[in-house]
Formats: C-alpha cells, structure tokens, sequence
C-alpha cells in the first residue's frame, strides 16, 4: 500500500448498531450522496480483513455476536468487554491496520469519503478509532420487538445469506442479543469512549428522513443542499411485532426492558 492511499483515508464514517437496526438503509441513502463512497456488503465481509475485524469463530455468531454463550469470561466494567468479539483500542496492531486499509483500498478515493456498516462494529469501535483518529461513527438502534423478531426469523433464513440457514434461534437469545449489543452502543456515549459518535433511532429516519439524514451528513461534515433525501417504508415495526405470540412479547420485555426504556420505546405486555 502506498502512502497516498493511507493519507486518502480521511474521516471515515462507520455505522453500526444490533443487527436487522436499519444499518443498511442508512448506508444506502448515505452511498447516494457524491461525496462518500464504500462497500454495499458488510465491512467485514471483505476479503483480507484480520481476525479482529470479521466474525472468526464462525457461522453460530451469526447475527448473535453479542449474546453471552460467544463471552471471554467475567464482564470488566465496560458493557460488553466479557463478549468475545469486543476490542479496544488495547488491541491495536500495526499489521492488521495495514491489512485493513489493502481490504478498503478499492473503495478509496481522493474525491470521495469512505463510508462503510457492520452491526458488529459494534464491538470493534475503540479498535476502530485508534486505526483511525478521525472517524465519525453512527449507531441505529431500532425497537427490540421487531429487531428480536427479525434476528430470530433471519436466523432460520436469510435470503441474503443462505450460507446460514437452519440456526434455530430462541426469542430469548435474540433479546438477550439486542439488549446487549446496546448496552455497548450505550456505553461508548455514557463513558465518552468515541469522539465522534452519534445515536440515531431507526423510528426517526424513516419516519423523518429529511430531519434526520440532514442532521447526519452535518455531524459528518457534509453538505446537504443537492443531496436527495430518502423514503423508507414505515410500517416494519407493526409488521414484525404482529408475529410475535403475546409470551413472546412478554419475553423481550422481561430481558430487554432497561434498554427499551433508555430509548422510550412502549413497553408491551
């Protein structure tokens, strides 16, 4: 790699959030904008990337890397430390970011920005900001009814990625996968872990796309003024949350109530 590839890496943007959150319509509204350009697939679906920076102990952690059957052991005083995809700035390695920046180098140009989603970099940002000082990161957190049942639901089956079919997901785990991946997007703003960090709701972009992307690219330091806001289907949430039986919904809220909570999503019983 050269070094004017490494000085083209400036300000990244990285998005984030518990899977099946709306990661990827913001990325796609986001790659529309002329200035920003990167990968449409996962971050760490590309080739290249060290193991800090993909999901290495396979398939079972598939939409899953934040439930307690993947922790290291005792959980440290940051939320999320005892989950074993969790790095930190402690974790820097000279060699890995040189093979993250080869992995991004085909997205990299000296016209455009880099932006790029993976839910799991939810795990991944202190590592992230120390390969990159000047990056802005945003998480999309979405109501965990629907994000439990679709976790659950895509766990089975994901067009997408049928690599995966057949793992047989309870809704416990999938709430318990929710409540905790944000109890990490929580911390990094509780304990000022990021310094340029911003929290959106899902309910908020599509409801109010105008307001709230325009919001965005200004904490990204964009220009809005000829960028083409998005539409967003808003009916998801109701459609998802009608397939869950009324002891599944009574699940969720036993296990995810303190994060329902801090994002002011109804309580249902």
């Amino acid at each position: 790699m050269g070094a004017n590839l490494e000085r083209s890496i400036e300000k990244p943007i990285f998005i984030f959030g518990c899977c099946n959150s709306g990661t990827t319509i913001l990325l796609n509204s986001l790659l529309t904008h002329e200035s920003l350009y990167g990968p449409e697939i996962d971050g760490q679906d590309l080739e290249g990337l060290p193991d800090s920076m993909r999901h290495h102990l396979g398939n079972s952690t598939f939409r899953m890397w934040a439930h307690h059957l993947f922790s290291q052991g005792p959980e440290g005083d940051t939320p999320g430390s005892n989950l074993a995809y969790y790095v930190t700035e402690d974790n820097y390695n000279e060699d890995d970011r040189g093979r993250i920046v080869e992995a991004v180098s085909d997205f990299v140009h000296p016209e455009s920005r880099l932006v790029m989603k993976s839910p799991a970099d939810t795990l991944r940002a202190r590592l992230i900001q120390s390969y990159f000082p000047d990056a802005h990161f945003i998480s999309v957190v979405r109501n965990g009814y629907a994000v439990a049942e679709g976790i659950r639901r895509k766990r089975e089956y994901d067009p997408d990625r049928p690599q995966y079919q057949g793992l047989i997901t309870s809704i416990e785990d999938a709430a318990e996968q929710w409540q905790n991946a944000n109890r990490v997007v929580c911390s990094y703003e509780d304990l000022n872990l990021l310094e340029r960090y911003k929290i959106i709701r899902y309910e908020d972009l599509v409801a109010n796309p105008e307001e709230t992307v325009a919001d965005l690219l200004s904490f990204c330091e964009l220009d809005s003024s000829n960028f083409t806001m998005p539409h967003f289907r808003t009916d998801l949430n109701k459609e998802q949350i009608n397939r869950l039986s009324g002891d599944e919904i009574q699940v969720v809220t036993d296990i995810a109530r303190p994060m329902l909570e801090r994002f002011d999503y109804d309580i249902l019983s």
